[in-house]
């Protein structure tokens, strides 16, 4: 699938334990041997939560990342203080492996649901670790405080939390739309607000993915979206139809329709 439809979207595969590694026995081995055969990322999954195993799980895809030098997208869903530890481990073991910048921890629902010192101590662990927190902007989970941790140096961005599958009927793939929805839940009014959210679902996604030449500049890749706004803030405000959708410096789209 990533090859048939290259033209239009560059795909990046995650091998993920979606029940677990110690609670799913072999599960571990398939991890790695999906990495042997061409998965870009090694996955993780509440290590608490969903293994019971903090050590064991955050052993054994750390260790795979390590060996195969991948990075890591672990999704983390566990709030409070026992959410926040598990993150407090993940970004201990980034630092102690020399793994800054290719880790994420998606969700990170316990940095929303803890006191503001004890977020700010981990912000900062964060940021020195160079962990980075991905929220989709969540309609019903608790949101990391996006602005708070951008402000003590940690990279925060967003995605699209699935696209209309068997978890929720609601996603699109549509990334000013999740802009918005960041926004709204993280209650952004004021237009340098507004660029934040701009920069979660744009800029930040591609320094964590690593892409080089990302942006619009003479000799880049010519990936792009035109829409009808007066400012980066209207756009965000109202995501207006995309005008044009450029990949590769060609065409794929106008007006909302595959060319």
């Amino acid at each position: 699938m990533r090859e048939r439809f290259r033209d239009l979207v560059t795909i990046e595969i995650v091998a993920f334990p979606q029940s677990g590694i110690a609670r799913s026995p072999g599960t571990a081995k398939l991890l790695e041997e999906a990495i042997v055969q061409g998965a870009d990322l090694v996955g993780g999954l509440d290590p608490v939560g969903i293994d019971g195993d903090l050590e064991g799980h955050l052993g054994t895809i750390f260790g795979i990342a390590s060996r195969r030098g991948v990075g890591l997208d672990i999704h983390l869903h566990d709030g409070g203080e026992g959410g926040l530890a598990q993150i407090v481990a993940i970004a201990q073991r980034t630092k102690a492996l020399g793994l800054k910048g290719r880790v994420a921890v998606s969700h990170a629902f316990a940095l929303g649901s803890v006191s503001k010192e004890l977020t700010l101590s981990t912000a900062d662990l964060l940021a020195e670790a160079g962990v980075a927190i991905m929220s989709h902007g969540p309609g019903a989970g608790t949101m990391p405080p996006v602005k708070l941790l951008k402000e003590h140096g940690v990279e925060v961005f967003s995605g699209s939390d699935n696209i209309r599958d068997a978890w929720s009927p609601f996603g699109n793939g549509d990334m000013l739309e999740r802009a918005m929805m960041v926004g709204y839940r993280a209650n952004f009014r004021h237009d340098h607000e507004l660029m934040l959210a701009f920069e979660m679902v744009t800029s930040a996604p591609a320094r964590v993915l690593g892409l080089k030449g990302y942006g619009i500049k003479v000799g880049g890749p010519a990936d792009l979206v035109v829409v009808d706004a007066d400012s980066v803030p209207e756009a965000v405000a109202t995501r207006p139809r995309r005008k044009m959708v450029m990949k590769a410096g060609r065409v794929v789209a106008r007006d909302g329709a595959l060319v």
